[in-house]
């Protein structure tokens, strides 16, 4: 498949060709205004804190469309609740595919790989009950909603190579946003020309023959920029039966309307060819790791994506501190999906559409300062779902076909009243309508609707102790529909009968830093009812979801960022120790088969670090290491996953201004663990349910900017 490459370099060269003429063409900078909410005193003090809190930040270029990464973490931090921004920078500079490397120091965020770039993400018990694609998360690029019509989707659609940062909202924290899931949102931000002029080759190859190779071009222009990104990437991966070949292409255009307002047009596609290794029992995941599951092969069981994306985001300054926000999205994706026997191939095209407006100020009332958020999102989507009989990964005969439509409006609203110079009472609330309906073309009978409402409160306070150092507390209610997945259980039509899941969520923690230490801590507790749990009855038939009657997640996420010391072999260098511990506590509350059991599907404790020396801006190294404690596999809390530590590192060295290169190893030690798993309502060591955790690995890089 080296072709791909050929074929890659072609394009790059036909498409952006590198010249004096495409030099920049300067015009006048003009500063991106945040608004005035915050005396200048404030902000520093927040840019200050959040240079530790959070992570350090580089001075990258906004727009009114696009704050800089520095503005939005000064932003983010008037959140009452966990929130975090991730700069690309730290994920830049190493072999970073999936969500599992770009948001590894993320207290509270669970993202293991299952294979390729597919990771299991969850938040706060999020998701749980799924061990495949995107669930119970809020999904945002560029502020755009990025959810398919249904509240699914694909992680592995988005490219980190394009990102300059990711923004994390855990829980009720997404409100704001138009977030209703217990999880909470994600929004990934895209580079643009004014971030990241200029052209850039990147160039990657490791084990398991991977190779991945990207061009980027940046391009500032009197009263517009441009950004332009097309990827390769190709590795037969660890486990045996996990090739996958992708191509991305990402694009945006940012023109400023005047100077209080700017549009931006961004374009996506992707091309995504993934074989999938499948389940294995534990014994065959510790002791032959490579090892695919027999069925996935004989199956040729893949997940194939053709997709395409435009979106728009326009910004109006509206002076006095008050902004507007709107624009809308519209996608196009073909899946081809042989699975089990039992299932078939799932053949599924779709088109999935909507559009948004929010808007942020201030105002006084009653000699009170007051800033405020409120907005609406509407999306929908419909999918054209038909399913075959699986002969080998080719469609045998047709057994299920059926129009999928989903709806969905949210409507929202947050108030942050200003008691005193230090405390700031919220208040906020949301209206979620959804639809959930199918067509079956082959038994009509068999067709079905439903209709998903509720009104979520929001209520926090926010106290500033002193200029470094913030407490929060908030209550929130989430709320989430069933998705297709849910609702058609083995990719055919006829809902099972699922209420949609519901929690409030009490949270208090913490952030801030004083002299060497900078750290951000959240304990929560969530009363839910009717939180979708699932289990896999059998490795060739489909896993089946139900509602538990009333549960309880609780748990603990805190960050902790030490300088540990200065100057310590030269000017300017630094030792640097980073860490991200998350306790999760979940458990059902005296269900009538289960008990006061724990909820299988996650780790009580999640631990990962790394010891990170800085040689001033040359070069820097840091050792790695992931904590994992065994997990329940089963409702019945009879067989669980053992726990693991893992070890690596990463190393790079900036050779001039445009040079850089990179090397990372991974699993050092080789260690045989179990990476994820699906639950059942009783395992055994018969259970095919496993997914292997990969092996040692070892990946380099060069970054060169022509």
């Amino acid at each position: 498949m080296h072709y791909v490459f050929g074929i890659f370099v072609a394009v790059c060269v036909l498409m952006n060709p590198i010249s004096p003429q495409t030099a920049f063409a300067e015009g006048e900078d003009r500063k991106f205004e945040v608004p005035e909410l915050l005396v200048e005193a404030e902000k520093a003090q927040l840019i200050q804190k959040t240079q530790t809190a959070l992570g350090k930040f580089e001075a990258t270029k906004g727009t009114l469309t696009v704050p800089s990464n520095l503005e939005a973490a000064e932003i983010i931090q008037r959140t009452p609740g966990g929130v975090n921004v991730v700069d690309a920078k730290a994920f830049e500079d190493k072999f970073a595919i999936n969500f599992e490397d770009t948001l590894t120091l993320v207290p509270g965020v669970f993202a293991t790989k299952r294979f390729g770039e597919e990771v299991r993400i969850s938040i706060r018990g999020s998701g749980l009950e799924r061990s495949f694609h995107q669930k119970g998360l809020w999904a945002l690029q560029d502020g755009v909603p990025f959810n398919a019509g249904d509240g699914s989707g694909d992680f592995q659609e988005v490219d980190n190579l394009t990102l300059q940062r990711m923004e994390v909202y855990k829980g009720g924290n997404a409100m704001q946003y138009g977030g209703t899931m217990l999880g909470g949102a994600i929004d990934m931000i895209s580079k643009t020309g004014q971030s990241d002029p200029g052209h850039r080759i990147r160039l990657d190859v490791g084990s398991d023959d991977t190779y991945r190779t990207n061009y980027q071009s940046g391009m500032k222009y009197d009263d517009s920029d441009s950004f332009f990104s097309l990827t390769g990437s190709m590795s037969d991966d660890y486990r045996r039966h996990a090739d996958q070949y992708n191509i991305k292409l990402n694009t945006n255009y940012g023109k400023q309307l005047s100077g209080s307002a700017e549009t931006r047009f961004y374009f996506t596609a992707n091309h995504i060819n993934l074989q999938l290794p499948g389940t294995v029992t534990l014994g065959t995941a510790l002791s032959t790791p490579r090892a695919a599951q027999t069925a996935a092969v004989t199956d040729n069981q893949q997940r194939d994506i053709n997709s395409y994306r435009l979106s728009n985001k326009t910004t109006l300054d509206l002076g006095d501190g008050r902004f507007l926000n709107f624009g809308g999205f519209v996608t196009d994706k073909s899946l081809f999906h042989p699975i089990t026997s039992f299932v078939g191939v799932i053949d599924q095209d779709s088109n999935n559409y909507g559009v948004f407006a929010n808007g942020n100020g201030s105002y006084t009332l009653g000699g009170f300062k007051n800033e405020y958020r409120a907005g609406i999102t509407t999306y929908a989507g419909y999918t054209d779902a038909k399913v075959y009989k699986n002969i080998g990964g080719n469609r045998g005969a047709l057994t299920g076909d059926s129009d999928q439509f989903a709806a969905n409006v949210i409507v929202y609203g947050e108030n942050h009243l200003k008691l005193t110079p230090e405390l700031t009472f919220i208040l906020g609330g949301q209206y979620v309508w959804s639809l959930r309906d199918v067509f079956d073309r082959i038994t009509p009978t068999e067709s079905d609707s439903d209709t998903y409402e509720s009104f979520n409160p929001r209520v926090g306070a926010m106290y500033q102790y002193d200029k470094n150092v913030q407490f929060f507390a908030n209550a929130t209610k989430s709320y989430e529909a069933p998705d297709f997945s849910n609702l058609t259980q083995g990719g055919v039509a006829k809902f099972v009968r699922l209420e949609a899941q519901e929690a409030w969520t009490l949270e208090l923690g913490g952030r801030g830093q004083s002299g060497r230490f900078g750290w951000d801590v959240s304990v929560y507790r969530a009363w839910m009812n009717n939180e979708f749990a699932q289990f896999t009855t059998g490795g060739s038939i489909p896993s089946t979801t139900f509602n538990a009657d009333e549960t309880i997640h609780q748990g603990l996420e805190l960050g902790l960022n030490v300088q540990l010391a200065n100057d310590v072999f030269a000017g300017g260098d630094s030792f640097a120790w980073n860490n991200s511990y998350t306790y999760s506590d979940f458990r059902f509350a005296g269900d009538a088969q289960f008990g006061n059991n724990t909820i299988a599907g996650m780790p009580p404790h999640f631990y990962r670090t790394e010891v990170r020396y800085d040689h001033r801006e040359d070069w820097h190294v840091a050792l790695k290491m992931d904590v994992v404690s065994s997990a329940m596999v089963d409702y019945n809390n009879t067989f669980s996953a053992p726990g693991y530590s893992i070890f690596g590192f990463e190393t790079g060295y900036d050779v001039n201004d445009k040079l850089s290169l990179f090397f990372t190893g991974k699993n050092l030690l080789n260690e045989e663990y179990v990476a994820n798993f699906s639950t059942a309502v009783t395992a055994t060591s018969a259970s095919s349910l496993f997914y292997a955790g990969d092996g040692r690995r070892f990946f380099a890089g060069m970054r060169l900017k022509l």
